[in-house]
């Protein structure tokens, strides 16, 4: 293969689709160099982890506005192709003029610009049905849970001591309004079930000096690779986690508390006026809440099955209310048995080797030898 630029932002596309992806792609000779976006999504630990991936050859430094324009100019000339995973397609597009090279792209449904791009690739088909042109290659996601030995399990037994995790979030705004909220919700967890285990499913992207705090709270603090097993149930954001606990046959429910959105970012023309001073927060709010009441289901499961797999706990709630909801959950085996089910169902109908197929098609299609 030839040199390969390929473009990413937020953490979960970095951690989910890069990883594996890049291991492919480097395996069968690919020379990469991987941009990071500006991105209001990031957590500020992308340039860190992209340089522990061990799978590319030069890394692009999120920048200034101007810096990127300049960088993408000048990484699409000496690229053969160009390979949009996240963020905005304005930049791969750039990119791929500067180059006159094809642009590729991943992505989980429909976005601006999908229509400019030479392949575009997604997981799953009932993603692919608002996209447009588009080639159903698999879940990359489920690529790097086999990366981390992770597999999905065959059935539980109903067991005493309860085991839960917990999803704090990839970006420090949001882990620094999660940490009190999900303290208060174990002491909850605790009274009632003495003897369960609280893990904090620590993100790659959070500075290792976060773990005490998570263990001062009362939670025990689990790296990325271990801290799944043996796990009853989860409680996590939306996002790429959903993907994650559906392939490995986690029930788990999404929190969104209204009282959160303050500290999550929002994209476009609405993030640059979220991002201002004192009217910022409350536009944030208000324009969440407002996506919110348009936006259907959040839990990727749920959204591909077009129908409530999972359940979603949005709204103003207090930790309390929330702990409630989850010891329902855990007090009902069954329940929680016929939801495993369900997800391992969806897993099941998503292809596997997705960067493995991705990869073909690029030697055969794009880039034949």
């Amino acid at each position: 293969m030839k040199q390969i630029l390929m473009l990413s932002n937020g953490p979960g596309e970095l951690w989910g689709w890069v990883r594996p992806l890049s291991r492919e792609l480097s395996s069968r000779g690919a020379s990469i160099t991987l941009a990071l976006l500006p991105c209001q999504f990031a957590s500020g630990e992308e340039l860190n982890v992209a340089e522990n991936l061990g799978t590319v050859d030069e890394i692009i430094a999120p920048s200034t506005l101007a810096g990127t324009v300049r960088a993408m100019n000048g990484a699409g000339k000496k690229c053969s192709i160009v390979f949009q995973l996240g963020g905005d397609l304005l930049w791969g597009r750039m990119a791929s003029r500067a180059g006159r090279g094809p642009l590729l792209c991943y992505t989980y449904g429909r976005k601006s610009g999908t229509g400019r791009c030479d392949r575009v690739y997604t997981a799953f088909d009932a993603m692919a049905g608002n996209i447009g042109p588009v080639q159903v290659t698999g879940d990359l996601v489920l690529d790097s849970l086999e990366m981390d030995g992770s597999l999905p399990r065959n059935g539980t037994e109903e067991k005493q001591a309860r085991t839960i995790a917990f999803f704090p979030g990839s970006r420090p705004a949001i882990r620094k309004f999660t940490l009190p909220f999900l303290r208060e919700m174990g002491a909850v967890l605790r009274r009632k079930y003495p003897s369960c285990e609280l893990r904090a499913v620590v993100s790659p992207f959070a500075p290792s000096s976060e773990d005490q705090a998570w263990r001062d709270a009362g939670f025990v603090p689990a790296c990325r690779e271990s801290a799944l097993k043996g796990v009853d149930f989860a409680v996590t954001q939306p996002g790429t986690n959903t993907l994650e606990l559906m392939h490995l046959g986690i029930p788990f429910l999404v929190l969104v508390p209204f009282s959160s959105l303050r500290n999550v970012p929002v994209s476009g023309i609405a993030g640059l006026i979220a991002g201002m001073p004192l009217a910022g927060p409350m536009f944030r709010e208000w324009a969440l809440k407002r996506k919110g009441a348009r936006a259907g289901f959040l839990a990727w499961p749920n959204r591909i099955a077009g129908r409530a797999v999972v359940e979603e706990m949005v709204g103003d709630f207090s930790p309390v209310e929330a702990a409630e909801r989850v010891s329902f959950w855990i007090d009902d085996f069954g329940r929680r048995e016929s939801v495993r089910s369900s997800l391992a169902e969806l897993s099941a109908s998503a292809l596997r080797g997705a960067a493995k197929r991705i990869a073909d098609e690029m030697e055969k299609e794009i880039l034949p030898v």
